[in-house]
Order: C-alpha cells, then structure tokens, then sequence
C-alpha cells in the first residue's frame, strides 16, 4: 500500500525514503531526463513551502514520473533493466523497492491523445494514460535535490519537475478526473499547492489559469473536478482534504472552507 488515509497514518521516514528513492532512479536515468519529469506527491513537496502555520506538508511514498511516448534507451537498456539493477521489481504495472519496513513504488505517466485512459508501454514500463502530462513535461522547472540515496551516499542533483500549472491539472485530476480515485490525500495536495506555492498563491492561479491557453488536454477535466468537487465545503474535496488533515474538528472545519476557497478562485469564482 502507498497511500493512506490520513497524514498521521504515514509513517515519519516516507517522505526521506521517497526522496532517497528519487535521488537512486533519477541519475541512473540520466540518458531519459528530456523525456521524463517528476509529478505527484514530492513534486509537490519542491513546489511547496514547509513553514505554513497549521498547513503539515506534502507527504508521499511514491515517486510518479511523467514520460513522453516515445522515450527509449536504445541499444543501451530499458527502464526496467537499470531500474531492475537498483532492486527495484514489478508488481503489477508498478516498480518496487522494499527498503526496511517501507515499500517505495516508482509509477510512470504518459499521454497518449485521444485516449484519457489506459495504459501503454513506454520503453519496456506500463504507463498510466493521464491527460496533461505533455504539458508537465513542456512546462517543467529544475530543482536542485540533495540528500543520501536508497545506498546511503550524499546526492546533490538537478530534478526536472512539473511546474505549478500542469501540476495543478494533473493533481485535480488524480482526485476527480477520468481515472480519478478521490483519494483524500490528492485533495489535500491540491490546498498546500495552492496555498504553499513557493512563487505565492496568486502565482499558482495564474499559472493554472495559463494552462487553458497553453492547450493542456488535462484542462477541462480539471475545471470540471473543481465544479463538482471543490467549489463548496460540503463536496468531495474539501471534506476529504479535511479528513486527511492531521488536526482536530476545528481545523477540519478550516480546512474544509480553505479548500472551497482555492477551488472557488481556480474557477474564476
């Protein structure tokens, strides 16, 4: 299992683990970096302040690559195989390396238009079809990311990530979209996104804003989530953000306005 239900139901070392296990799959795929982004939770994470008052941050388990449909190795490997030589295995359409009492799982997005579902197969890994991901490669800044790896040596490297308007439409998306799954902890990204954006919060609306002019296929979808599930207190997203938060009734009830709030100003409301 990868997610959970509440922030305290993760265990303290995910974020770290997750993070180590970037920092493992990301230089050895060096050869892939102009084809492949970081999405997800710790994209979240970079794009995110750490210092917000009653607002915990970003956590994870996983670590979600977008990948064009055409990104190939060649005649020197695959995915699987250099992925394969750092432990980590198959498990289903997912690559995983058990590390202590953790299961670290890498997962690879890709868009394959017309189709907004599905899956295909990228190199030699299943990729999960998610309209929005070519603008998350397109639109993407560099992080520097430092820390020790899944081998305990210190790493200090450049890491493409998904800039804050793509993220924001593949986040909505992940909660409510075409394969959304209307996990509390997406709904929960999606407020610390917003409100913890390191460019600021009006930074953030306007990027997602930009996404419709830009042509991000994930677009529509994601306006349509926001209409049906985060434009009121009452709905899906701000109740299940809420739930995930890790305070007591009284910040739920915060975190259930706050949330129809950012949902409110990314429609425009």
């Amino acid at each position: 299992m990868s997610k959970f239900g509440t922030y305290n139901d993760y265990p303290k070392e995910s974020l770290p683990a997750a993070e180590a296990a970037l920092l493992t799959a990301w230089r050895t795929l060096e050869r892939y970096h102009d084809d492949i982004v970081l999405v997800g939770g710790l994209a979240v994470h970079y794009l995110t302040r750490h210092d917000l008052a009653g607002l915990p941050g970003a956590v994870t388990m996983d670590v979600d690559f977008g990948i064009t449909m055409g990104a190939s190795g060649g005649q020197y490997g695959t995915i699987k195989s250099d992925l394969g030589g750092l432990g980590f295995k198959s498990e289903g359409n997912r690559l995983v390396r058990k590390v202590a009492n953790l299961n670290l799982y890498l997962d690879f997005l890709t868009e394959d238009p017309p189709s907004v579902t599905g899956a295909r197969i990228v190199d030699d890994v299943v990729a999960t079809v998610i309209p929005g991901v070519n603008r998350a490669l397109a639109a993407r800044r560099m992080v520097t990311v430092q820390g020790r790896d899944l081998y305990g040596a210190e790493q200090k490297c450049p890491v493409a990530v998904a800039d804050i308007g793509p993220l924001l439409v593949l986040k909505l998306n992940a909660f409510g979209g075409p394969t959304g799954r209307r996990i509390p902890k997406d709904a929960y990204d999606i407020l610390l996104a917003v409100a913890g954006f390191i460019d600021g919060a009006e930074a953030a609306v306007a990027a997602f804003h930009a996404e419709a002019k830009a042509g991000n296929t994930g677009y529509e979808f994601a306006l349509a989530t926001l209409r049906k599930d985060f434009s009121s207190p009452d709905q899906d997203g701000p109740i299940r953000a809420a739930e995930f938060h890790p305070g007591n009734a009284s910040n739920r009830d915060r975190i259930r306005q706050d949330v129809a709030t950012v949902g409110e100003i990314l429609l425009g409301s």
